[in-house]
């Protein structure tokens, strides 16, 4: 199967961390995250990778080359919208996709990698899979609404969070994403959303299923998730 990262962002509120580099090549224990979601995709047997590119994509690109150095072949495209989004960032790879399924991911996570192998099987069930995580404030994710296992919706940031499920940045998508991405409209945000196109896909009758990670997940986005994430990384040497 092949993976596709999204790794364009700034990840501003870093703060100093990311004033000279993407938010992932932020180092944890001298590595950048980018290279331990690398390494974990080559422990699965994903080593046909895309890395979706933007602010100073030289960093990213120099460090990891072709992929050769850890095991995987990697190839980039470069989102030039900065601001335009998840789903724009994703359309940049629709030509390095020819796989009817795929995986995605989020290149700022930090997560059990056990949760991939479950979605690997899962996906065989169904058009497409995203992966939950349950959490203490909802309301700043995006929430996800199922029908007993099925997807039903997701709301982005919900006021009143309708449960404490949401979305956890990895996804095993259709090809068809891609022509959903065409049909998705600017959220309230300015943004291209990844969740907007994948919930055009249900509402044409397409089946997606949810993989609830039980061990450990966080989206680096501050200075006390990343801390947060180098003591899960801690248990894990």
């Amino acid at each position: 199967m092949k993976a596709v990262i999204l790794a364009a962002g700034a990840g501003t509120r870093l703060k100093d961390l990311t004033n000279d580099h993407p938010k992932v090549m932020v180092k944890v224990f001298g590595k950048p995250l980018l290279q331990y979601l690398i390494e974990v995709l080559a422990k699965k047997d994903v080593r046909d990778i895309v890395i979706v590119v933007g602010y100073k994509k030289d960093m990213i690109m120099d460090f990891f080359g072709d992929g050769k150095k850890f095991g995987v072949k990697i190839d980039y495209v470069n989102q030039e919208n900065h601001k335009g989004g998840t789903a724009d960032a994703l359309r940049c790879a629709k030509d390095k996709i020819d796989e009817e399924k795929f995986l995605v991911i989020y290149g700022d996570n930090v997560f059990d990698p056990d949760v991939i192998d479950e979605m690997i099987i899962e996906c065989k069930k169904c058009d497409g899979v995203v992966c939950g995580k349950e959490v203490d404030n909802p309301a700043i994710y995006g929430v996800l609404k199922l029908d007993e296992n099925r997807l039903v919706k997701i709301i982005e940031k919900p006021k009143n969070p309708p449960s404490n499920l949401v979305l956890g940045g990895i996804f095993i998508l259709p090809k068809k994403i891609f022509s959903a991405i065409d049909e998705t409209k600017l959220s309230s945000r300015g943004e291209y959303e990844l969740t907007d196109s994948i919930q055009i896909l249900i509402k044409k009758g397409m089946r997606f299923t949810c993989v609830k990670m039980k061990g450990f997940w966080k989206d680096i986005g501050t200075v006390k998730e990343l801390d947060q994430a180098k003591e899960f990384m801690i248990s894990r040497l």
